[in-house]
């Protein structure tokens, strides 16, 4: 609906399911996945009189017959308006980028699997997310952009660079124990050394301190692909959802916080992440860290 003279625009589109997002929703019964359903293949884009229309009558509005509207609607937007074909295309290989994205690094249970790198000062996580960061980062450098979307192209190089980084040195010092990575108390000794333990000790503290700030700026890197995916291409992407959070505990007084993590506005530039070594030092200046900062800063 056009602007007013006092307000903006307002979108009455929603994206509608052709086959129902969940199996006892209208036109539910399909072999398609719960995934596959939220695919743009399977959404049409409706006003919210129509989208009720189609669910409350699904007998007249079978799948096949909104597929129709849907072709004929694109064929008639191509034909008509003054439409960007390759902009359609460019946006659409975006999208489903970005779905892949959020697919592979599990973006829906965020808080969960991270959590266990905040947990008792020994991070962990299973080997199946270990796995999932690490593949990420070649899919991600394999993928041909179009180069619409530079700031979009890069968020997604600057999470590739973090999640790189959050892996090699969580990996440094780690043991397996059966489907887990757990961080390894390297300072632990048979042989009763006080100065060697006290070394040791602090290099663990340092470290794991280390680890979960990398973990938080993962987390950042994650908040900020989708922020830059709402402003350039998918204004109500994952609103429902929301930002991603972190939890970590328990502290001393055994409470679990909560935790939301973003650059600033003034830290997002075009590569956010300066790079490991220059990190070291920078993670203090973030919005929250956990590493111990050294008494010089």
């Amino acid at each position: 609906m056009d602007a007013s003279e006092t307000d903006d625009e307002s979108v009455i589109g929603e994206a509608c399911h052709m086959v129902a997002q969940k199996p006892d929703g209208p036109r539910g019964e399909s072999p398609l996945t719960l995934e596959q359903r939220d695919k743009y293949s399977n959404l049409l884009l409706l006003c919210n009189v129509h989208h009720k229309l189609i669910d409350d009558q699904p007998g007249e509005y079978p799948i096949d017959k909104l597929k129709v509207i849907k072709g004929e609607h694109e064929t008639w937007v191509k034909n008509q308006l003054s439409f960007d074909h390759q902009k359609q295309q460019d946006d659409e290989l975006y999208a489903g980028y970005i779905e892949d994205w959020a697919s592979r690094i599990d973006l829906d249970n965020w808080l969960g699997w991270t959590s266990w790198i905040f947990s008792n000062g020994q991070p962990s996580l299973h080997n199946e997310k270990k796995e999932a960061l690490e593949d990420v980062r070649p899919w991600l450098l394999s993928r041909v952009w179009p180069g619409r979307y530079a700031d979009l192209e890069a968020a997604l190089l600057n999470f590739r660079i973090v999640s790189q980084d959050f892996c090699t040195v969580f990996l440094k010092h780690v043991e397996r124990r059966g489907d887990e990575w757990w961080t390894e108390k390297f300072y632990r000794s048979d042989d009763w050394d006080p100065d060697r333990y006290e070394l040791l000790s602090k290099r663990f503290d340092h470290h794991v301190g280390l680890v979960e700030d990398l973990a938080l700026e993962m987390t950042r890197a994650a908040n900020h692909v989708c922020h830059t995916v709402r402003r350039d291409l998918i204004s109500s992407y994952r609103l429902h959802e929301g930002v991603a959070l972190v939890q970590a505990g328990p502290f001393s007084d055994l409470s679990i916080k909560t935790y939301r993590v973003e650059y600033t506005p003034a830290e997002r530039i075009s590569v956010p992440y300066p790079g490991l070594e220059k990190f070291e030092a920078v993670r203090f200046s973030r919005n929250l860290y956990f590493g111990e900062k050294p008494a010089q800063q």
